[in-house]
């Protein structure tokens, strides 16, 4: 797997492959809403804000929401278009049998790269961005009321500072917590529901993940965390898990995302509660990434387990993108990185 760049270059997309058949018969249906609704219609929170509401603390559900337990929701083919173009065909199925392989019903998930998630992120921000553009066109048009009026001269501005904090583990050195970068257990995105139903940390990053290439480089890189949550949508459309691992430095991240884009390469879903108790058994899609010292992965499928169609696609990479946002994964990282210290204390 793994996140951007060109198809074949490291950490980019892989070469195309055959595509799987389906696990079973049935119609497939869209990981998210109707039709006539607008699946990513640009946000009003501010994607980094913090959250008021305390980790790990039990919730209520809200009104017509479904507890992860309810019931998957149907799969038709018609209901998401292919708005950012096909992603290519699933790799070949992981061989079963040794430790750290996958169970027997699990494939390795289909890689989308993160240039494919962070382009979705922009292109959901431009949307509003563009319609400004144009009114702001239109308004330069007209003739200027102040044209006599000189332009005031800037003021000096400061230095942007590189980000230098998340280089390594020396300038980082404080480990991750799961209050502080899974905390939040629930939150809401593009009007959907999401719901964390486990979490697990483990010191030993290569039991984590499947293929051979990345244990070996996790292990070169002195990986020493491996943190995992795993989300469901309310309604039970998509269930996947986030996972972030901490080696020693930038360098060895990005060694690490070249290594996840082997055929055989994959974070190994964590089983949750109710409708996410088959994570880890089915087709997949996942992304990989590197963020200063840490990688970043994800695994998302549907609860069937069945292939997803290349169309739906572009909502399983938001899906994941939501994950890594909304769980408060990116905005711990954002802190450390600008702070130099942990989100919580």
């Amino acid at each position: 797997m793994g996140y951007p760049g060109d198809q074949g270059q490291p950490g980019g997309w892989p070469p195309r492959q055959p595509p799987h058949e389906p696990y079973g018969p049935g119609a497939e249906v869209p990981p998210y809403g109707q039709d006539s609704e607008a699946p990513f219609a640009p946000r009003d929170e501010a994607p980094f804000a913090p959250r008021d509401e305390a980790p790990f603390a039990p919730r209520d559900e809200g009104p017509g929401a479904m507890p992860p337990g309810g019931p998957g929701g149907r799969f038709d083919d018609d209901r998401f278009g292919d708005p950012y173009g096909q992603a290519h065909g699933p790799a070949e199925p992981v061989p079963p049998g040794g430790p750290g392989r996958p169970r027997k019903g699990r494939r390795t998930p289909l890689v989308i790269g993160a240039a494919a998630v962070a382009g979705l992120v922009l292109i959901g921000g431009g949307i509003g961005l563009s319609s400004m553009l144009k009114d702001d066109s239109k308004a330069d048009a007209k003739p200027s009321q102040a044209a006599d009026t000189p332009t005031p001269t800037p003021s000096p501005t400061k230095p942007v500072l590189a980000p230098v904090k998340l280089k390594s583990r020396t300038t980082d050195p404080k480990p991750l917590t799961l209050k502080e970068v899974f905390g939040k257990g629930r939150f809401k995105a593009h009007g959907h529901n999401y719901v964390r139903t486990a979490v697990n940390a483990k010191e030993s990053c290569a039991s984590v993940v499947g293929g051979r290439t990345l244990e070996t480089t996790l292990k070169r890189g002195r990986c020493t965390q491996a943190l995992r949550a795993t989300y469901a949508l309310t309604g039970g459309q998509l269930i996947g898990t986030v996972g972030v691992f901490n080696l020693q430095t930038e360098a060895a991240a990005k060694k690490a995302v070249k290594a996840a884009a082997a055929k055989d390469a994959f974070l190994q879903a964590l089983p949750g509660k109710g409708v996410s108790k088959s994570n880890g058994r089915g087709e997949a899609l996942g992304t990989s990434q590197a963020r200063g010292h840490y990688l970043l992965m994800t695994w998302v499928q549907r609860p069937d387990g069945k292939k997803i169609p290349a169309k739906h696609h572009a909502a399983v990479r938001v899906f994941g993108a939501e994950m890594v946002k909304g769980s408060n994964l990116a905005l711990a990282l954002n802190y450390r990185e600008t702070e130099g210290e942990p989100l919580q204390k």
